[in-house]
């Protein structure tokens, strides 16, 4: 994948999006980014910053998956698609692809659990033969067509040979995770470090590889002591032809302004 470059000519221009609020009416001013759910809490936070500085510009971002985040950019369904996994080989021809940063993968735990640590063979044990963990007895997965739960397998080898077992409660969102593990101290979790807030306890994390159990953090995905992480990727349509917001949009994201807010959303801008 390439890194974000948009023409020089474009640097300075520093426009206004919208999330859906105070739209403006004129179509050639607005935009849609649609897709992923674990994308979408960044892509506001880059909306709103965007915001600060232009008021004629309008961008509304739709939540659903990443692999509606592709479909709906391949079928010029919206101007900008976010992934929040690696494009399939299927996908890629179809689409110019920007790695927007890196987003830890977090397991979570109910704040009143006395878990507080896991490692990858507890995990895998706990999804695949549903063995407890302490007090912990039951598995949150994401639905099919999420970049976070296919991330979760390809690092975890969860799920990747074989469907996962009826034991292992399914949900479509990150809320939704969140909102199902802060009501049960039973059940345990996975979501974006960047979702990661005061409702629920992030877990440390040690891999196989591993000695020690490491916190998910981003100075720690920095320095790839922790394991768990995975790109995030934006894109736009193979051979369409830009608006000048779209453009206008991906130079501030590549901006230094743009990386500010990545970062300081918890993640790892590129």
């Amino acid at each position: 994948m390439k890194k974000l470059i948009i023409s020089l000519a474009l640097i300075n221009s520093f426009l206004f999006i919208s999330c859906g609020v105070g739209s403006n009416s004129d179509s050639s001013k607005s935009i849609i980014v649609s897709g992923s759910s674990s994308v979408s809490p960044l892509m506001f936070k880059l909306a709103e910053k965007f915001e600060e500085a232009n008021s004629n510009y309008s961008v509304t971002v739709e939540t659903s998956d990443s692999t509606i985040g592709v479909s709906d950019t391949i079928n010029g369904n919206n101007d900008i698609g976010m992934a929040s996994r690696n494009l399939k080989e299927n996908e890629a021809p179809e689409l110019d692809a920007y790695l927007l940063c890196q987003d830890g993968i977090v397991i979570i735990a109910n704040k009143d659990s006395s878990i507080t640590q896991i490692s990858e063979e507890e995990l895998y044990n706990l999804y695949i033969s549903n063995t407890a963990i302490g007090s912990i007895s039951k598995a949150i997965s994401r639905e099919d067509g999420s970049g976070t739960r296919s991330a979760f397998t390809d690092l975890t080898s969860i799920g990747k040979d074989a469907p996962l077992p009826a034991t292992v409660e399914i949900l479509d969102g990150t809320g939704k995770v969140k909102t199902a593990v802060n009501s049960d101290s039973s059940k345990l979790g996975y979501i974006s470090l960047g979702s990661v807030d005061d409702t629920i306890k992030p877990l440390l994390y040690k891999a196989k590889s591993q000695s020690e159990y490491v916190a998910p953090s981003v100075e720690n995905i920095k320095s790839d002591s922790y394991k768990l992480y995975r790109p995030f990727y934006i894109f736009t349509k193979k051979g369409k032809e830009m608006s000048e917001v779209t453009k206008a949009f991906l130079d501030f994201i590549d901006s230094d302004v743009g990386k500010l807010v990545i970062n300081e959303s918890g993640y790892v801008a590129n």
